[in-house]
């Protein structure tokens, strides 16, 4: 196992990735025994599962895990995410509105759904799990950027919005799959470039905390991946996981 991080060492990442487990196992182990929580509370639960596996994975990869062994954390979220959905869909009609703060296309959910779709993609989960990614995450016709890649994913009947919801944040990355193919690598390298900016200079390696899992732009890793964009000529950059987007499946 060769540490992909730079930034903090092994045993921080052993640490964060133990905790992790721990957290998840008893949530899980909690939602399975309290029968008597309230589906709000269960969907609550369950949404809290899928945060958490997706944070994970972002640990694993940074302490340079296995990338195949990602396989059983995202069989998990895909689980759990159903298991929201099932606990929403059994909320009274006058509790439906909670689930929305849950299922909405608010920008930092969309860096959680475009960090699990380039996990899946990268990691080759297959059509079928893609499809039954696309209709959980749904927020269908509301952005440019999401949906698509939703269609390129495999939602082909999906309906196409007309202006990026968050343009600040995403209008570089849309940019990059609006370009021409031989634009897409300069684009994309541009893209890399800014993302810290971007996202707010969190300095979360700073912290005495442990909120730190590793600097990632997983959207790069979904959009190379699946417009076929050559980076060769971003490949060693510092937020990219080329690693990811390289796996092969043996």
């Amino acid at each position: 196992m060769v540490i992909r991080d730079t930034l903090k060492d092994k045993a921080y990442f052993d640490e964060s990735v133990e905790f992790r487990l721990e957290w998840i196992d008893d949530r899980r182990n909690g939602l399975k025994s309290k029968e008597k929580l309230p589906p709000y509370r269960k969907m609550l639960h369950a949404f809290r599962i899928v945060n958490n596996l997706l944070e994970l994975m972002h640990a694993r990869y940074s302490r340079g895990d296995d990338i195949a062994a990602m396989r059983e954390d995202l069989c998990l979220t895909l689980e759990y995410r159903e298991w929201q959905k099932h606990y929403a869909d059994a909320l009274s009609e006058d509790e439906q509105s909670k689930r929305v703060g849950r299922e909405e296309l608010r920008e930092d959910y969309m860096e959680q759904f475009l960090k699990w779709f380039a996990f899946a993609y990268c990691v080759g989960m297959g059509d079928s799990y893609y499809r039954k990614m696309l209709d959980l995450t749904g927020n269908k016709g509301l952005d440019i950027l999401f949906d698509s890649i939703a269609v390129k994913l495999g939602d082909t009947e999906r309906p196409i919005g007309g202006k990026l919801l968050y343009p600040k944040r995403f209008k570089p990355l849309y940019q990059v799959i609006d370009a021409e193919p031989a634009q897409r690598p300069e684009l994309m390298k541009a893209y890399l470039d800014a993302w810290y900016d971007l996202i707010g200079r969190p300095d979360y390696h700073l912290m005495d905390t442990d909120a730190y899992d590793g600097y990632w732009c997983w959207e790069a890793a979904l959009v190379v991946k699946l417009y076929d964009i050559d980076d060769s000529s971003f490949s060693d950059h510092p937020y990219y996981p080329v690693d990811l987007v390289h796996y092969k499946e043996s």
